[in-house]
């Protein structure tokens, strides 16, 4: 029995699918645990998903035991009850400055967009995908829209799973986690300024950031988002050719596209850090 207590339990829905840095934090974690599985909260329909991905989560977190979820916490609770409770607690947790601004009219959104969005596991976090634009669509205010998909992006980040890159030897890219938000105004709450911000997952620092982007920096991404690939040099040459608002030399842009990769923005494939 008091093994058992020493055990950290893990709820399936805070891990099955995650990577990034929250697989990084429980990896980290160094101590027995036990998973509680919570089948029974997911959709008949999505089980075959649900027992895959709890298969695939076993491999890498490895825990010492696996049980079944506890019972609701009270007798008359039902299943969906016990679920809107977990969705609030979950969004109030990653949502915190968009559940602050919306105060009373938390939960009756939250009741209205599960009636739009029905959930089907097995992540909780994941749900809230659409629930910016939802409460765009709800309330027409443009600055909670902008407070929410801030929030939501940097909750992606920390629980997406980005994958490995199979790019060929050279090749710069971007990194594959980037979200982009748009400001006009600043948004105090969130700390979101007006311009061009980037998200992203930090491979190398392992922790999501933030960067407010340039208008050549933003051309340097569009122009990697084409079919074309590049090196460093090719990069380099087709950005001397293009018809920008300012122009660079040669060497003015190679130090812009260093100081993006040192920034993990740019990943160059293969070839380590670019130099100058």
């Amino acid at each position: 029995m008091a093994q058992t207590q020493e055990l950290r339990q893990l709820k399936d829905y805070d891990v099955l699918g995650v990577g990034a840095c929250r697989r990084e934090n429980l990896l980290n974690d160094l101590g027995a645990k036990v998973l509680l599985t919570h089948s029974y909260l997911i959709p008949a329909s999505q089980l075959p998903l649900y027992a895959s991905i709890l298969q695939e989560t076993l491999q890498w977190l490895n825990p010492q035991e696996v049980r079944e979820g506890f019972a609701f916490p009270e007798a008359s609770q039902s299943p969906t009850e016990f679920l809107f409770q977990l969705l609030l607690e979950d969004f109030q947790k990653n949502f915190p400055k968009t559940s602050l601004y919306l105060n009373s009219e938390l939960r009756e959104s939250m009741k209205s967009y599960l009636l739009e969005f029905p959930w089907k596991g097995p992540l909780l976090s994941d749900h809230f995908r659409y629930f910016p634009l939802f409460l765009k669509r709800k309330f027409q205010d443009s600055r909670l829209y902008l407070m929410a998909q801030k929030e939501w992006l940097c909750s992606y980040l920390s629980f997406a799973d980005f994958g490995g890159s199979t790019l060929q030897t050279g090749r710069i890219f971007v990194n594959p986690s980037l979200q982009v938000l748009h400001s006009g105004v600043e948004i105090q709450e969130v700390q979101l300024k007006p311009g061009l911000s980037i998200f992203y997952y930090d491979f190398f620092q392992r922790k999501v950031r933030e960067y407010q982007v340039s208008a050549e920096e933003a051309a340097v991404m569009d122009l990697l988002q084409e079919e074309r690939v590049y090196n460093l040099d090719q990069l380099v040459e087709q950005l001397l050719i293009m018809e920008l608002p300012v122009s660079f030399s040669r060497e003015e842009w190679r130090k812009k596209l260093v100081k993006l990769k040192s920034e993990s923005i740019l990943i160059d494939s293969g070839l380590g850090r670019i130099s100058n």
